[in-house]
């Protein structure tokens, strides 16, 4: 989808940042793109510039610019850049550097449109944007480094609630656009804010712009209209930290336009105001699920989960299914048997130094399939990788010519072409950086059911197991 807005109500704020995430490392090339204003007239304080992009692609990222004194921010709810002076006015000509946030992989154009004063606002007359990349190109890295953890956090585990809800009130906020929550995290390791865009809720106001700081523990809100009840309503985001344990959460700091703290004249509540991230630890190590987190059943699926802090003679079994240990022992991955429909919770037995520690490592959603017929069988998965593509060969029975998908464990990969039935197998075709590495398992659902089968790996891949 390609998407075209501006920012609004460019008000002063303290901090504004926006950082991508992705469940696996992708590269923007170009990393930014530079924007040159100029022909800003006299007495402008604050502006905003349309961009375009294609945002199922890619994603802008915390704007900064070459004015000493002002601030620029970034729309959560559009692609769009804004400067706002906090000492006079804007200068004739400057620039606005935008980060790029890969969101998949393929090729986004860049471009700016009008110049304006407020969203939806008119052109300001005489000023021009002009940037200096006409097109970005997202790609897979093959060079990320993993903590181990939660596919989409980099952390250990899983939390109980990855969402939270701040409410401030008094009458304060009735005469402001703008706020910025401070968050206090009593462990900071347990659990941390996600940089995904809050959203913003108040009586007679329309969100405009979030954002989300991790490393502020701050969230920012800007909208228009004028709050009537002194209330506002913030939802934020968590993740995994490095460590298990329970946090508690409280709002440390509120301001408002222009830098004011009003902390101490506003009541500020955080729900749930206690998170606990939930990764499992025994004498054997530290475990936490990697997923699938939901299947189509009935069938085998491969599972794979974390490893931390393993000992030297650890092995495991996963709802007594075997359990390869792979990756340098930071990952662990078996098959095991799906039900038709429901829940599957998933009981890990570790073993090591001849103690056992059964270990709960949550559940899966499984959906019953809306097919008639049996699920697939799978009798072989192979992969060949070179420097030009990578090609996947499944062999097996039961495969659907116009609804079969592929997944790869632990870490999916993106192909470029398929997957495609000929015969009695599937085949799928992967750019290199897309490589599939040694230790990796194949899941392959049906409208029937899922199958799965370790894969037999040809070639040299440098891409990281768990990512």
């Amino acid at each position: 989808m390609v998407k075209k807005a501006t920012l609004g109500m460019l008000v002063v704020l303290l901090m504004c940042g926006l950082i991508g995430l992705s469940a696996k490392a992708l590269t923007a090339s170009p990393s930014q793109a530079v924007i040159t204003v100029s022909g800003v007239p006299t007495g402008t304080q604050g502006l905003a510039v349309e961009v375009t992009v294609d945002t199922s692609v890619v994603t802008l990222g915390s704007a900064t610019s070459s004015v000493s004194g002002a601030l620029a921010v970034t729309g959560s709810m559009s692609e769009g850049v804004g400067v706002i002076s906090t000492s006079g006015d804007l200068p004739t000509t400057f620039t606005i550097t935008v980060p790029l946030t890969g969101v998949a992989i393929g090729t986004s154009m860049i471009a700016v449109g009008n110049v304006l004063d407020k969203i939806g606002g008119t052109a300001i007359s005489g000023a021009s944007a002009a940037v200096d990349a006409s097109s970005v190109s997202i790609a897979s890295s093959s060079s990320t480094s993993s903590t181990g953890g939660s596919t989409t956090s980099g952390g250990v585990g899983g939390l109980d609630h990855d969402t939270i809800t701040v409410t401030i009130n008094g009458t304060e906020l009735n005469a402001t656009s703008a706020l910025n929550v401070t968050l206090a995290f009593s462990d900071a390791t347990a659990v941390v804010l996600d940089s995904a865009n809050p959203t913003f809720t108040g009586t007679g106001a329309a969100q405009l712009l979030t954002a989300s700081d991790p490393t502020k523990n701050l969230i920012t809100a800007v909208w228009s209209g004028n709050i009537t009840d002194g209330a506002a309503v913030l939802t934020a985001m968590l993740k995994p930290g490095t460590t298990t344990g329970t946090t508690m959460i409280s709002v440390s700091k509120v301001e408002v336009a222009g830098g004011t703290d009003i902390t101490s004249s506003v009541a500020s509540t955080v729900s749930p105001d206690t998170v606990t991230n939930s990764a499992q630890v025994s004498a054997c190590g530290t475990f936490g699920l990697i997923g699938p987190s939901s299947v189509t059943g009935p069938g085998k699926a491969a599972v794979a989960f974390t490893v931390a802090g393993a000992s030297s003679d650890l092995s495991a079994t996963l709802n007594g299914s075997k359990v390869e240990l792979v990756g340098g022992k930071t990952a662990g991955v078996a098959i095991v048997t799906v039900p038709a429909s429901g829940s599957l919770s998933l009981a890990l037995k570790s073993m090591c130094s001849g103690m056992t520690s059964n270990v709960d490592l949550g559940s899966i959603d499984v959906t019953s399939g809306t097919g008639t017929g049996k699920k697939p069988s799978i009798n072989a998965a192979s992969v060949t990788n070179n420097s030009t593509r990578t090609k996947l060969v499944i062999t097996g029975k039961r495969f659907s010519k116009t609804d079969t998908s592929v997944a790869i464990v632990p870490t999916d990969r993106i192909p470029t072409s398929g997957p495609t039935k000929k015969g009695s197998s599937i085949k799928a075709i992967y750019d290199p950086s897309e490589c599939i590495p040694k230790g990796s398992y194949v899941n392959v659902t049906t409208p029937n059911g899922i199958g799965a089968k370790k894969i037999k790996v040809r070639g040299s891949c440098a891409n990281l197991l768990v990512e």
